[in-house]
């Protein structure tokens, strides 16, 4: 009786191990991995403006600048964003939109995935694929990613990888109903109430529709 209780109790362990098991995997291949955009991507075209928390009743800024530049041979718009952000609204932000064309509008709306090349801090940021649905903060589709000191960085984000967070208001995920992207500053990286700067430079923004 014993023997057949012990081994009861280690299959039910084992079929618990897989099936953990496979949801990690499904975690996974959903959230940081898998392929990139694939295909020739075209530059997005649109207005590059900053947004803060000012409307909340914060105290947090942000400007940006744009320059012509020669980078790895190629002349490419950049935009320099620097800013600051403070407690001043709980949850202080800051952070830039990109406001498409028509033709860029449409394109995104049938994407597979978009890319862009930020430089900056090594801080953390993340990229919103903003909706009719979800124009509130409570409800939104993002990715957040890492940058490196110094060091430009080409983030690649299929359509497939946008979440929600966890605690927001769920909507059905719309892609006709897309409205511009916007990238924000992470507030992991917050350490003080009033003292909490930033900076970044943002080029070559694509659109994949392969």
């Amino acid at each position: 009786m014993k023997k057949t209780v012990k081994l009861a109790v280690f299959v039910l362990c084992v079929a618990l191990c897989v099936a953990l098991g496979a949801v990690v995997v499904s975690c996974a291949s959903s959230g940081g991995g898998g392929k990139s955009p694939s295909g020739t991507g075209i530059p997005a075209v649109g207005n590059m403006r900053t947004f803060i928390d000012e409307d909340n009743g914060g105290s947090s800024t942000a400007e940006i600048s744009s320059a012509e530049e020669t980078i790895n041979g190629q002349t490419v718009t950049t935009y320099t964003i620097k800013g600051n952000v403070t407690t001043g609204y709980q949850y202080g932000f800051a952070g830039w939109a990109l406001d498409p064309d028509d033709e860029t509008l449409d394109r995104i709306k049938k994407a597979t995935g978009i890319s862009f090349t930020i430089l900056s801090d090594g801080k953390k940021y993340a990229v919103k694929y903003k909706t009719k649905e979800c124009e509130s903060d409570y409800c939104y589709y993002e990715y957040v990613f890492d940058t490196k000191p110094g060091e430009p960085v080409t983030i690649e984000v299929p359509i497939k990888f946008f979440q929600q967070p966890p605690w927001g208001q769920w909507k059905k995920f719309n892609q006709d109903s897309f409205t511009g992207l916007e990238w924000q500053t992470h507030e992991s990286w917050r350490k003080t109430a009033d003292n909490n700067p930033f900076e970044a430079k943002i080029w070559d923004v694509k659109i994949f529709n392969n």
